[in-house]
């Protein structure tokens, strides 16, 4: 049972409700819908699928809606020579227009047409990931041109990533309105948020969502240089982030992604929000049925470095072994986590909340009740899944089996590090609730008669907000007789 949350990609290799099935039952957790590709019926038929194999697995899944936000491409570029693009090398000249054409000849246009105003002479320009760099050495009103100083093979859509240039784009296009009146009307759970700069990007999000009626958790995409600078505001303002390591090591030195995936992932512990590390996870096995050496590496020291989940993303919407890759995360994370536990590196970071310090000092008693009294478990009635997240980042040795009422908030559950989440109708005190949770534990193998476990709800259960009741309860016990 790995605590570390597991997001799969949606896509063609893996969209049929089968591949689904299989893909729960090796360990995913959340299924993302990136809305960068196919159109809004194809993703309802995808989530359609999702919705189906969860029921089979009878297992909560989470959708999270990853919004394009504003992706600066390259246009049409006609093929020469059966390259698949355009060929350019060291030295040559290339041109950026302002007008749409269908490149060639050294000349191409943008989905963009303000990269002409925003970019300066001297500006750095990367394409396709930083493939391919360029430098700006000269502009006029309709037009840039490019000096090429590491060549490749210019293609159609290919990403431009601007470096250090402020881009005076919307951070939510009209596209990504769309997407999000479409998440609304599809019950998501998680909608990302792309090329976050400012929290005023995420406040105008969330105040749409407000009007809408939503309560769908926004997730801010850390993969600009400007997101970092403002990082401590835009984590207030979200409800957790995404460390987009593709983006981010291209808008910033590649070198300093590792010192700013620990230092956010350290930032979102002491705020008590989730954390997604994402990007080239286990990239070689879109092709290949095994990961390098140092895949395994990376995958392991984001567990090391205490991210709540780790994500797949071309691994399993074209590759082709996306279960494999699920079994292949999974088992990383198993062997990554019973090191923690048995070296004891599973150490507390302390909260820093702005809210909920109560349910924060109650998680850190239990903390300590389970590491003395050596518990099995950690129950806790979570209504809306907050006091579930809170108890997730107290970093508890034992499984958290989360309860609720609320389908949204299990879903929403799904992403937290150590919570199981399961349904329960709310009872009408604590005694039905340690029965009823005795129950669910047997019945679902969490734990054997005689183990003990911990149970923690409110005065008034299922009802958001109150948690003052803690039983430590035995196993197969009726309770009164063994508790205390």
């Amino acid at each position: 049972m790995i605590r570390t949350k597991i997001l799969v990609t949606m896509g063609p290799a893996c969209s049929d409700v089968e591949v689904l099935h299989d893909l729960f039952d090796a360990g995913a957790d959340v299924c993302r819908l990136n809305f960068s590709h196919g159109t809004l019926d194809a993703h309802a038929q995808t989530l359609r699928n999702i919705r189906q194999a969860a029921l089979r697995a009878a297992t909560p899944i989470a959708v999270l809606g990853d919004l394009c936000g504003p992706k600066i491409r390259l246009g049409q570029i006609k093929d020469e020579n059966g390259t698949g693009g355009m060929p350019v090398e060291v030295g040559d000249e290339v041109v950026i227009q302002r007008q749409p054409i269908v490149g060639e000849n050294k000349r191409v246009s943008s989905t963009y047409a303000g990269l002409i105003d925003d970019v300066r002479v001297g500006d750095r320009v990367l394409i396709e990931d930083g493939l391919l760099h360029f430098l700006v050495t000269e502009k006029n009103f309709n037009e840039i041109h490019l000096r090429t100083t590491a060549g490749g093979i210019l293609k159609s859509a290919k990403g431009i990533n601007l470096p250090h240039t402020p881009v005076n784009l919307p951070s939510i296009t009209d596209r990504d309105w769309q997407c999000v009146d479409w998440a609304i009307e599809n019950d998501l759970d998680y909608l990302a948020l792309s090329f976050v700069r400012k929290p005023d990007e995420i406040n105008l999000l969330r105040e749409h969502l407000r009007n809408k009626v939503s309560d769908i958790h926004i997730i801010a995409k850390i993969e600009k240089g400007e997101a970092v600078d403002h990082i401590d505001a835009i984590i207030d303002a979200a409800d957790g982030l995404m460390i987009a390591r593709g983006d981010l090591g291209v808008e910033m030195d590649v070198a300093q992604v590792p010192i700013i995936q620990k230092d956010l992932i350290r930032r979102c512990q002491a705020a008590g929000k989730p954390v997604i590390v994402a990007t080239q996870m286990l990239q070689s096995m879109i092709e290949a049925s095994s990961p390098t050496r140092a895949e395994v590496s990376d995958v392991a020291n984001a567990i090391f470095d205490g991210t709540d989940a780790v994500m797949l993303s071309g691994e399993t919407s074209v590759g082709k072994f996306p279960v494999g890759a699920v079994h292949t995360m999974a088992h990383i994370a198993e062997v990554t986590e019973e090191y923690i536990l048995a070296s004891g590196l599973n150490k507390e970071s302390p909260l820093k909340l702005k809210t909920m310090q109560f349910s924060a000092a109650v998680a850190n008693g239990v903390r300590r009740m389970e590491e003395d009294l050596k518990m099995k478990l950690v129950v806790v009635y979570s209504q809306t899944g907050a006091t579930a997240r809170i108890f997730s980042k107290s970093r508890m040795s034992s499984p958290i089996v989360a309860l609720s009422s609320d389908h949204r908030a299990l879903r929403r559950m799904a992403l937290h590090w150590g919570v199981i989440p399961q349904e329960m109708p709310p009872p009408e005190d604590m005694t039905e609730l340690v029965n009823n949770v005795d129950k669910l534990i047997r019945e679902n193998h969490f734990a054997d008669a005689g183990e003990r476990v911990v149970v923690v709800a409110g005065s008034s259960l299922g009802t958001p907000g109150t948690m003052n009741g803690i039983v430590l309860h035995t196993v197969g016990e009726q309770y009164g007789t063994e508790d205390v």
